[in-house]
């Protein structure tokens, strides 16, 4: 288990990652103080809580592929914000509210890519694809129990699969030593249509949205488990 990748957190009050936040989830410029402010108050209780944790080797029969190797990861930015979450919801702060789930939602998607670079840096390999439960047949949403036990972190799921704390991710990495076969996370803008960690801006509807219906990755990452 390590603390939440600190680069991140060391950035987290950046005027850039705030602006990003403010144009990606389209506030104005009047709010970026009240961002600013929101993302102060979770940045202590995140330096606190936030880990990420590596499970390797991996064993999983994934259909059609035998050779390929996978490591289990668990990403969470610690209860602490849930609470946080649920007093603004008490004292009637909506917009604070949602301003917590976009910032941590960009914090989530910023820790794949941190992901990737521990894996290339640390281990020598690259993420060639990202495998969520319940987005394929042979990773059902039944298997996250057990998936989260394999962690020390204290992360569990309750028996409609909402994993607590919120603001957490658990996946399985696909990794490769073939430098042609690399996924830069869960992405907007990647050039690779079939992939199914793709997203991309839907400039009409003025929200991030995916190329195939959202799997559980996703939906964890914007808040729908």
């Amino acid at each position: 288990m390590q603390a939440f990748f600190p680069e991140l957190l060391d950035s987290f009050l950046d005027r850039d990652f705030i602006k990003k936040v403010s144009e990606k989830f389209h506030y104005g410029e009047i709010y970026l103080s009240e961002l600013q402010a929101v993302a102060g108050e979770m940045l202590p209780l995140m330096r606190q809580e936030a880990f990420w944790e590596v499970c390797a080797p991996w064993v999983w029969d994934c259909e059609g592929k035998t050779d390929a190797v996978y490591e289990g990861v668990v990403m969470t930015l610690g209860k602490e914000l849930d609470c946080l979450q649920e007093s603004y919801h008490k004292e009637g702060m909506l917009t604070e509210s949602y301003m917590l789930e976009a910032l941590a939602s960009e914090l989530l998607l910023h820790g794949y890519k941190a992901y990737n670079r521990y894996v290339r840096e640390v281990e020598g390999w690259h993420v060639a694809r990202y495998h969520f439960p319940g987005s394929e047949k042979s990773l059902p949403l039944e298997m996250l129990p057990h998936m989260l036990s394999r962690f020390s972190v204290q992360v569990s799921c309750n028996e409609a699969f909402c994993i607590m704390p919120k603001k957490s991710v658990v996946f399985l990495a696909e990794l490769t030593q073939d430098e042609q076969v690399k996924c830069e996370g869960i992405c907007v803008g990647c050039g690779n249509v079939r992939c199914s960690n793709r997203m991309e801006e839907d400039a009409q509807m003025g929200r991030i949205m995916t190329d195939l219906p959202l799997t559980y990755g996703y939906q964890r990452i914007f808040g729908k488990w």
